[in-house]
C-alpha cells in the first residue's frame, strides 16, 4: 500500500470517530520499520465558533528541558506548511510535510530515521475562542530499537612514537538505539584487555547514530607492539561483535645505561685466565654496541671490534697488555635525538710470577718490590723477606734456649751452694770423713747419701765429682756375701748392693780411671 493513501484513510478514521463539541486533538506515531519512516499525525476538531489562524499548528520535538518547533502548519487552505529554519540542516530532505486541503490535520514523515529522531513529540494548536487566545497540546513519544554497526573509521596518529608521547585515537561509528556508545579498548599479547575509554550514551542527543570521539593516550614502553578496538555498543549489542581493530604501534625507548658483567665474576685476574666482558642495555629497536679501549695510564683509546657477538668482549688468554679501561656504547639508531649511554669497566691482571698491577706504588705491601712497567705499577714479591723471618724466627729461638739453660744453671748452684752450708753446720771440720760404722750393715742408699756429701767434701788429692777408694773399700767391706755354710746375724747380705754397681753409680767411666773388674 502507499504511504500516502495509508495516511489518507488514517486521518478520516480519526476524524469520523471524534467528538467535535469543541477544540481537541489527538497525536499518533507510527514507525514503519520495513519502509524505514516515522509518520507523525496529529488531527484535531473545532467549533465555528473557534479560529485558528496561519502557521499556528506546529510539531515539536522535546531537547533538553524545553519544546523546539521544527515544522509549521496552517488551516486547510491556508499557507503551506514548512520546516522552521533552525531545524533545517538536520530535516531538510528527509521529511516530508502534509497539511491536508479538507481536513483537519497536520502530518510530519521522516525518512530514514537515525538516533536523533528518537524522543518525545507534540503537536501544539494555537486557536481563538470566546474573545480569548487558547493553546492546545498533545504528546506522543517516538521509540524505536536498532543494533550498533561496526565502526566505520577508527584512526590512530602515529603507529610509531617516542616512549611518554601522546596518541590520538579518532573512531565513528553507528551506535544504534536506544544508549548507544563508543568504547576503546587496548591489546597486549599475554594480557588481558584493558578498557581505556567509555564514551557517553546517545540517549538524548539529537544528531543520528553515529559518534565519533577523539582521545588521546600516553603510550610507555610496555604498550610497545599493543593494539586498540574501537567498539560501538548499544542494550542490544552483545560484547565486541561491532569492532573495528588498529594496526599494531611501535613505541621507541632507551637505550639506558648499560650494565657491565664479568664471567669470571672477579676483580682480578690471572694472565692466560679466560674472561667476557658482556654489555647489557634495554632499548627498542635492539641497541648496536661499540667497544673501545684504553690502557692503564694512558689517554689514548683504541676502537674494539668484537668477533661475532658485539654486545660482548671474549678473552681466551689474558696478557698484561689487556690491563686498562674497557668502555661499552650502546646506541639506537632510530634515536637520533637520545643521548648515547656509556659505562665503564676497569679490569687488573695479575699473572703468575707473584706480580700484582695496580695504579701506584700505594698499593704494594711491604714484602713487595714496585716495578713501572710500561706504564703499569708492578708489584713483585721480595725473596729475601721471607728468608730473613726465617732467620729471625730461628735466632729468637736460640736465644730463648740459651735463656733457658743459663737459668737452670744458675738453679743449681744456688742448690749446691745451700747443700754446702748445710753439711758445715752438721761438721766441725770441712775434711770430715763419715764415721765408720764398725762392720755394720749399710743400705745402697745410705752409700748414695755419704757420696753426695763426698762430693761436698771432696778430697783434696782428687777433684770436684769423684768418690775416693777410701770411701768405696770402707762400704764394700761390710758387704761380704756370706758362703753357703756360714750364716751371720752381723753382717746380713743385701741383695740391692753390689759393689761394682754402686762404684759405676758414684764413680761413671767418663769420670775417673778406676774401672770395673769386667772392664779392666
Amino acid at each position: 500500500m502507499d504511504a500516502s493513501k495509508f495516511i489518507q484513510q488514517m486521518i478520516i478514521f480519526l476524524f469520523s470517530w471524534h467528538n467535535v463539541s469543541s477544540l481537541a486533538m489527538q497525536t499518533i506515531a507510527l514507525i514503519l520499520q520495513n519502509d524505514n519512516r516515522i509518520i507523525l499525525n496529529c488531527t484535531y476538531n473545532k467549533e465555528k465558533e473557534e479560529a485558528i489562524s496561519q502557521r499556528n499548528i506546529k510539531w515539536q520535538k522535546q531537547i533538553g528541558d524545553e519544546f523546539k518547533d521544527i515544522a509549521v502548519f496552517s488551516p486547510p487552505g491556508g499557507q503551506q506548511p514548512f520546516i522552521e529554519k533552525k531545524m533545517q540542516n538536520f530535516y531538510n530532505n528527509r521529511t516530508e510535510l502534509i497539511g491536508p486541503n479538507t481536513s483537519l490535520a497536520a502530518v510530519m514523515i521522516i525518512k530514514d530515521p537515525v538516533c536523533g529522531d528518537g524522543g518525545t513529540y507534540r503537536c501544539w494548536i494555537q486557536y481563538y475562542s470566546d474573545s480569548s487566545i487558547k493553546e492546545k497540546t498533545n504528546q506522543t513519544v517516538v521509540e524505536f530499537d536498532s543494533k550498533s554497526r561496526e565502526p566505520n573509521e577508527f584512526l590512530l596518529f602515529h603507529t610509531k612514537l617516542e616512549e611518554n608521547q601522546s596518541l590520538s585515537l579518532i573512531c565513528s561509528a553507528d551506535v544504534g538505539s536506544p544508549r548507544g556508545y563508543i568504547q576503546i579498548w587496548k591489546y597486549l599479547e599475554n594480557f588481558k584487555p584493558e578498557l581505556i575509554y567509555t564514551s557517553s550514551s546517545t540517549t538524548n542527543n539529537t544528531g543520528s547514530c553515529t559518534e565519533t570521539i577523539n582521545i588521546t593516550f600516553t603510550v610507555t614502553r610496555d604498550d610497545n607492539g599493543a593494539f586498540f578496538r574501537c567498539s560501538s555498543q548499544n542494550s542490544l549489542t552483545r560484547g565486541q561483535e561491532a569492532s573495528r581493530k588498529s594496526p599494531k604501534i611501535t613505541v621507541l625507548y632507551g637505550p639506558d645505561e648499560p650494565l657491565i658483567k664479568l664471567l669470571p665474576p672477579k676483580s682480578e685476574f690471572f694472565v692466560g685466565e679466560p674472561l667476557t666482558i658482556q654489555c647489557r642495555t634495554v632499548s627498542n629497536p635492539p641497541p648496536v654496541f661499540t667497544w673501545r679501549f684504553q690502557p692503564h695510564n694512558k689517554s689514548e683509546e683504541t676502537l674494539i671490534k668484537p668477533s661475532y657477538d658485539k654486545s660482548k668482549l671474549v678473552f681466551d688468554s689474558l696478557k698484561v697488555t689487556d690491563f686498562g679501561t674497557y668502555i661499552c656504547t650502546g646506541v639506537n639508531p632510530n634515536r637520533s635525538n637520545a643521548p648515547n649511554a656509556s659505562a665503564f669497566i676497569a679490569v687488573y691482571v695479575r699473572n703468575s710470577g707473584m706480580k700484582y698491577m695496580y695504579h701506584d706504588c700505594d698499593q704494594c705491601s711491604f714484602i713487595n718490590i714496585c716495578q713501572k712497567d710500561r706504564g703499569m705499577t708492578l708489584c713483585t714479591l721480595n725473596t729475601w723477606v721471607p728468608i730473613a723471618m726465617v732467620f729471625i724466627s730461628l735466632s729468637t729461638s736460640l736465644a730463648l734456649i740459651n735463656i733457658i739453660l743459663i737459668w737452670k744453671r744458675k738453679t743449681r748452684q744456688k742448690r749446691v751452694e745451700t747443700k754446702k752450708k748445710v753439711i758445715s753446720q752438721r761438721s766441725p771440720s770441712s775434711n770430715a770423713i763419715p764415721e765408720d760404722t764398725h762392720g755394720e750393715y749399710s743400705s745402697p742408699r745410705d752409700l748414695m747419701e755419704m757420696r753426695e756429701q763426698s762430693l761436698l767434701l771432696t778430697h783434696h788429692n782428687e777433684p770436684d765429682g769423684y768418690t775416693t777408694t777410701q770411701d768405696v773399700v770402707q762400704y764394700a767391706a761390710v758387704q761380704k756375701k756370706p758362703t753357703k755354710d756360714q750364716v751371720s746375724d752381723e753382717n746380713v747380705y743385701d741383695s740391692a748392693w753390689n759393689s761394682d754397681n754402686v762404684f759405676f753409680k758414684l764413680r761413671p767411666e767418663t769420670q775417673g780411671p778406676h774401672r770395673s773388674p769386667e772392664q779392666q
